[in-house]
């Protein structure tokens, strides 16, 4: 969604920007060459293998670029630590990259064998083998359930646990034979489970979903007056969380208006632009099938914008 991206994040050709997960860079890209040569952007990442990768690709812009190894949820202390009072908008892509899947020493693809690490920032945090070997029957079925939606969680972790016994899991394709052997499942169908304990899994070790709603207030925070958030989430679980939170940063005193002021708490910060959620056209699924679940939203700054009834 490319071009949806572009359209509703750049309000001002010669403002500043954030990337905030600029993964292999392919976004970072275009919003430079959509910006006038006064445009900055902020591109950073957990991944520190992003990173370089944004590095040699935004090199030909020079000092126009900042780039930073970090969590968007830290968005503020970056910002400070750069400088930045505002930016005029910034671009959060919660799905993986395709640096991410492609490369098998990160495990992130349940297809590629590899160490089961799953880590975006493989200095933080434990590996996913580690968690799997000290977590309990019920943290792993629970997690699987919870951030995988997968209904044969209970069966999954029972074999996990029997298992590492004696046999520890540390591969992707050690947890893949013993989802298949839990479930039963081959082909499509195994795909599916395996591709929903492998998000689950990430989720865990990486606090993806804790990360969202810290971001999200950081960001919305600074940006800019007529600035916007575009957010991509790709299953349920993140784009829940965005429209939950955009829609509170956007609600508007409810209270009688008998009251003489707002006692509901209410605080808008701006507005959600589009009423429903957007999607890839067929035309873009038919090129890139990984965009099929795209959910793209976005929040508008509107500063001084009063609670009113």
């Amino acid at each position: 969604m490319a071009s949806e991206v572009l359209r509703d994040l750049i309000t001002d050709r010669n403002g500043i920007y954030a990337d905030l997960t600029a993964g292999g860079a392919g976004h970072s890209l275009r919003i430079m060459k959509a910006l006038s040569s006064q445009g900055k952007l902020i591109a950073m990442d957990r991944d520190p293998r992003a990173v370089e990768t944004a590095r040699q690709r935004l090199s030909p812009f020079g000092d126009r670029v900042t780039l930073i190894h970090g969590n968007y949820r830290d968005f503020t202390r970056h910002c400070e630590t750069l400088g930045i009072r505002q930016v005029t908008g910034a671009l959060l892509d919660l799905g993986l990259s395709s640096l991410q899947l492609d490369d098998p020493s990160t495990g992130m693809a349940y297809r590629a064998d590899g160490p089961l690490d799953l880590r975006f920032d493989p200095s933080v945090g434990i590996p996913a083998y580690e968690w799997l070997a000290a977590a309990s029957e019920a943290e792993i079925a629970n997690t699987i359930f919870a951030f995988g939606e997968e209904p044969r969680s209970r069966a999954i972790a029972r074999r996990i646990v029997a298992v590492r016994r004696t046999d520890p899991i540390h591969t992707s394709r050690q947890l893949l034979t013993e989802v298949e052997s839990a479930t039963g499942f081959s082909g499509p169908r195994l795909g599916r489970t395996a591709a929903r304990v492998w998000q689950a899994l990430r989720i865990v070790v990486n606090e993806e979903l804790d990360a969202i709603p810290e971001g999200l207030r950081a960001v919305i925070d600074r940006l800019a007056g007529g600035g916007r958030l575009v957010t991509l989430a790709y299953h349920s679980l993140e784009d829940r969380i965005v429209k939950t939170h955009f829609r509170e940063a956007s609600r508007v005193c409810n209270c009688p208006r008998s009251y003489p002021k707002c006692m509901c708490g209410a605080d808008p910060k701006g507005r959600v632009l589009h009423r429903h959620v957007l999607r890839p056209s067929p035309e873009e699924v038919a090129r890139n099938p990984r965009a099929k679940a795209a959910r793209l939203r976005v929040f508008e700054r509107v500063v001084g914008m009063e609670a009113a009834r």
